[in-house]
């Protein structure tokens, strides 16, 4: 197992990313800049203005049910060194294959898979002892016998396998995977779906039954078939902002809302897949149009979703990627991909995949070079931006005058404040001079560092890990040199008095208790009020997605077992303190 912070072709690669992006020609690591080439930025960091917090299964991970060594020995402690805390499966495409008979009896309606990457073996060999929360994709497009589209059945069966039979509590579940490249559009024709069992782009083109408006509905009665199992999990869908599927987000947006009108049920997220393209410097200068396209989404959110939780709908990237084969470059695009989604309120973002470009190459799983745990740059992106980044802390502003120094800043639940610096410069380093603002900071903190340098002339793999050192003389403003191509990151403590948390809990409606603690009967109420009550701001992180910005919260959901709450106080003075609150449901 390689340590956190290190001491000093499969069929699925298809016309769908060559759609979603185009390859780049420039990969590979650069020459090391000049001593004499750098360049300048200024950096400004608010530490109290909050964009949005570190989700909690944020950092996921692509599997595919066609990887030999999904399941090899060594794989979920090396997943679980990069920081990683969701895995989705049984991968893309092959999503609306994946037939879910029973618990001992999957299979694909067409395609190649490994047999051994059953659901059980999932979850057994890598989910649990990863520690990751799956994220599911249930079939949309095809059934068993490959002559038409999945039954709702099959997904309810999967739910009840997994959340009712073995207790898993998986809470995402996504209806389908690409659907709108079904072939409605024209071109766009990677994705099964018999809805239409006619292949040719004649009949396809245009189809009402590969429709938006279709998908909508039918994902409808998968919603309300899935949570009649359990009521408990949520349900997404997928969009699409593309010029060239115009309409689909809106139509079906539209057709969802009324299908599940009046019913009670209501899908929980929407699924983006962010795969830019161009040069390398355009794939990773793209990173900046994340925030317009958050904006895209919520816009037609606002105007065609008309169900009543539209402001409570999560958006997960659930496959993400720079289409590069290994170098310095991916982990570049990695490190700043994950904390700019995290800034725009995405839930989860998936790296597509584990076995083609996390560890291994893309086109080499593993299976013939031996490379399989090998670690490749966005292994690296996701180690550092998790190690200053971690679930339950948030994202605060932060601007750079460069537009090829890149920056994102958090303030931490453990009183620190982190700044991350990625220079996307390929030839200069960059002097960079940091001032944050509303925080008390320590003359001393922790640096990290990686990139060029790590990586040998050519070399798709790096020769050394992320470098941590202890540094002083910073505080709320200091400078610091980022070499070309390369991210630094620092970590400091904050030097001001946090405001000591005084837990109370309420069980059932009865006396408030100053504990932190409870076993409680299920169906029993439980409410958290901690102390102090005014002079501050809070933020909660719980069990299933939950989030709050209410000192006391009320009926909060669990389910048996124990149930962690996390109340996080930030005080007027910008320092932050965390208080633990667990109740177990016997």
């Amino acid at each position: 197992m390689t340590s956190h912070i290190a001491q000093l072709p499969q069929w699925n690669i298809t016309t769908r990313k060559l759609l979603h992006t185009v390859l780049a020609a420039a990969a590979l690591c650069l020459p090391a800049c000049s001593a004499w080439a750098q360049t300048t930025a200024t950096v400004t960091v608010n530490a109290t203005s909050v964009s949005a917090g570190v989700p909690p299964e944020g950092y996921g991970l692509n599997t595919y049910v066609w990887d030999s060594n999904m399941l090899s020995s060594g794989v979920a402690s090396e997943v679980q060194a990069s920081g990683v805390n969701s895995l989705r499966y049984p991968g893309g495409s092959d999503s609306d294959l994946f037939t879910f008979i029973s618990g001992t009896d999957q299979t694909m309606s067409s395609g190649y898979w490994y047999s051994s990457d059953t659901f059980s073996n999932f979850m057994s060999d890598l989910a649990l002892p990863e520690g990751g929360k799956p994220i599911i994709t249930v079939n949309y497009g095809s059934n068993a016998a490959y002559n038409g589209p999945a039954p709702t059945s099959e997904a309810a069966a999967w739910v009840q396998y997994a959340n009712v039979t073995n207790s898993y509590g998986i809470v995402y579940w996504e209806i389908g995977n690409e659907t709108y490249g079904n072939g409605y559009y024209s071109g766009w024709d990677w994705e099964t779906d018999l809805h239409d069992t006619d292949q040719t782009a004649a009949d396809r083109v245009g189809n009402s039954a590969l429709s938006p408006t279709a998908y909508g509905t039918n994902a409808a009665a998968f919603v309300k078939a899935m949570k009649a199992v359990d009521p408990n999990i949520k349900c997404g869908i997928s969009i699409n902002t593309s010029s060239y599927s115009a309409n689909w987000d809106q139509d079906v947006f539209q057709a969802i809302s009324s299908a599940l009108s009046g019913t009670g049920y209501a899908p929980d997220f929407v699924i983006d897949h962010w795969y830019p393209g161009g040069t390398t410097a355009q794939i990773l200068a793209a990173q900046a149009g994340i925030p317009a396209e958050v904006a895209h989404i919520r816009s037609d959110l606002n105007s065609y979703y008309t169900l009543g939780n539209k402001s409570a709908i999560q958006i997960l990237v659930t496959e993400t990627g720079p289409a590069s084969e290994g170098g310095v470059f991916p982990f570049l695009f990695t490190a700043d991909d994950y904390l700019t989604w995290f800034e725009n309120g995405a839930s989860n973002v998936d790296f597509e995949d584990l076995h083609q470009g996390y560890m291994a190459a893309p086109g080499d799983t593993g299976n013939t070079s031996g490379s399989y745990l090998t670690p490749y740059g966005p292994w690296y992106g996701v180690s550092l931006s998790s190690t200053v980044a971690r679930p339950g802390d948030n994202m605060v502003a932060a601007t750079s005058s460069n537009s090829l120094l890149r920056v994102h800043a958090v303030n931490r639940t453990d009183g620190k404040v982190g700044v991350v610096l990625i220079n996307q410069d390929p030839t200069n380093a960059t002097s960079v001079s940091v001032s944050v603002s509303n925080a008390t900071l320590s003359s001393y903190g922790t640096q990290y560092n990686f990139g060029n340098a790590n990586f040998s002339s050519g070399s798709y793999t790096a020769n050394s890990g992320i470098s941590e050192s202890s540094i002083s003389g910073v505080g709320d403003s200091f400078t610091v040199t980022v070499p070309a191509y390369s991210a630094t990151a620092v970590v400091i403590p904050n030097s001001c008095t946090t405001t000591t948390i005084t837990p109370y809990l309420q069980v059932n409606g009865g006396t408030w208790q100053n504990a932190s603690t409870a076993t409680v009967a299920s169906g029993s109420t439980v409410d958290l009020g901690p102390q102090p009550t005014s002079g501050g701001s809070w933020n909660w992180a719980g069990p299933y997605g939950y989030t709050s910005t209410s000192r006391q919260i009320n009926g909060i959901p669990f389910k048996s077992g124990a149930n962690t709450y996390t109340a996080t106080y930030t005080n007027s003075s910008g320092c932050i303190s965390t208080k633990t609150f667990t109740i177990t449901v016997s």
